[in-house]
């Protein structure tokens, strides 16, 4: 059996490193891509590119559509793996139907929304408005690209975002976030020690708005209620402490080594507390493990700072804050702890807030920033964008659900999402912009275990096409 286009599209931008603040070279391909078209493009300076294809014979008077995705993808790796992102390709196979990468990563969020668009560009026979492609760059990373890109150019009154999943779903609105950063300098101590490394395994993770109402464990908030417990059992100073690679991403591993006077009264003490985690995550995270590494040290952080490093982790709000009570199952306030890194000199540690509503996520901040401040940490945010707001009267979702329903036989399901989304940005640059949302299916993205359902990636791509075909009588 052949493959796809969109297939054939995608093994081909999985050839290109594209992590986020690395999109040089996936803006590139693409702009080369529509020039060998001979399609008008863009670029700006961030690497975001837009791609304008004419409309259609008989579609010269349809609406504008905007088609949406993002270029860069989520660069997680399996600590045994030796990928480099910014150099080598993704290893990609396939097994059940479904499309994997060896031990990263896949990137089909967003590289199946990258490969419909140049599929629908690189189309001849396809029927549609006037399209304007837009690709967008530093998403996982807070919205960034979307954020600064100059929108005067375009001219859609449409938006189809292929940023989604789940193929039977289309999105109708989608939470607002902000990203922070809180630091401190540390002072190290010269002390000759016995030191015991726990290391946090097994966590399934996931992106922190679309899989934080599973309730999965969190390994760097697992450090810190076991230092912190541990603290207040027996003296010990923390050595080192490592965990997550995104802000965004719900940390699945983290390495922490502390020195103790005893280390055998801390492994018996330890035990009980890690039959505890399991018990509590038997459903969310049934793989958690707990590995113990005895080692040495010559330098352990002061007292003052071990204090520090284990409160911010202990005291830091992670998971669901709270649900709604207008949406069934939906999650509108969360908090995330995505990276933790201690060295010589500096602790950091990145967070991701998200809030339907602009005044609770600015308690949410304020709380964040009034336990950073207790202890002396610098606190920073940024990335701070807005959510897309349910639209009632939406033309645009009445056909999107008017062409699936003739396609399967089905209803198609409209939800909201608590991820943040590119669509709250067009939304409020283009007020009177009609958006729908949707995408294939995929599972576990922004973990090494993330791949996509190759059926649904051909089904979805085919629904796009027959909406875009539709919109002529809108």
């Amino acid at each position: 059996m052949s493959e796809s286009t969109v297939l054939k599209y995608f093994r081909e931008i999985s050839a290109i490193p594209r992590a986020s603040f690395h999109e040089e070279k996936i803006a590139n391909y693409l702009v080369n891509f529509a020039k060998d078209l001979g399609l008008e493009t863009m670029i700006d300076d961030m690497y975001n590119v837009i791609i304008f294809k004419p409309a259609s014979k008989g579609y010269e008077d349809a609406p504008v559509v905007m088609l949406q995705s993002h270029t860069d993808m989520v660069a997680e790796k399996n600590k045994d793996s030796n990928h480099d992102f910014d150099n080598d390709p993704l290893d990609l196979y396939i097994e059940d139907g479904f499309l994997h990468a060896k031990g990263t990563t896949l990137g089909a969020d967003d590289g199946a929304g990258v490969v419909y668009m140049m599929a629908i560009l690189a189309d001849k026979e396809a029927k549609h408005p006037a399209l304007e492609c837009v690709f967008t760059v530093q998403e996982e990373t807070g919205l960034t690209g979307a954020t600064e890109l100059d929108t005067s150019m375009l001219k859609s009154e449409l938006c189809i975002g292929l940023d989604g999943s789940g193929e039977i779903e289309t999105y109708v609105s989608s939470c607002g976030g902000v990203r922070g950063v809180l630091n401190k300098e540390v002072t190290f101590e010269s002390k000759t020690s016995d030191t015991i490394t726990v290391e946090i395994r097994g966590l399934l993770g996931g992106h922190s708005g679309g899989e934080i109402d599973q309730e999965r464990a969190n390994a760097s908030k697992l450090a810190g209620i076991i230092l912190r417990r541990a603290l207040d059992e027996m003296p010990l100073r923390v050595v080192a402490i490592d965990g997550g690679l995104k802000m965004n991403a719900i940390t699945r591993e983290n390495d922490f080594t502390v020195a103790v006077e005893d280390v055998e009264a801390f492994k018996a003490w330890f035990a009980p507390v890690a039959a505890e985690f399991k018990t509590q995550y038997e459903f969310s995270d049934a793989g958690l493990t707990f590995n113990l590494i005895e080692g040495t040290t010559d330098k352990v952080l002061s007292e003052k700072d071990t204090e520090m490093v284990v409160d911010m982790l202990f005291m830091l709000p992670y998971g669901v804050i709270q649900m709604s009570k207008a949406i069934e199952d939906l999650v509108i306030t969360s908090a995330n702890i995505g990276t933790v890194n201690l060295n010589d000199e500096r602790f950091e540690i990145s967070v991701s807030l998200r809030a339907t509503q602009a005044f609770v996520k600015e308690n949410v901040m304020r709380q964040v920033e009034w336990i950073g401040r207790q202890y002396g940490m610098n606190v920073e945010f940024s990335s701070n964008y807005p959510g897309w707001n349910y639209d009632a009267k939406s033309p645009l979702r009445a056909k999107t659900l008017e062409v699936y329903k003739a396609m399967r036989g089905t209803d198609m399901n409209i939800v909201a999402t608590h991820g943040g989304m590119e669509l709250g940005i067009w939304k409020g640059k283009m007020p009177e912009l009609d958006i729908v949302s949707f995408g294939p299916i995929m599972f576990d993205i922004h973990t090494p275990d993330e791949r996509l359902d190759l059926e649904s990636l051909d089904r979805t791509y085919d629904f796009m096409v027959a909406l875009l075909a539709s919109l002529n009588e809108l």
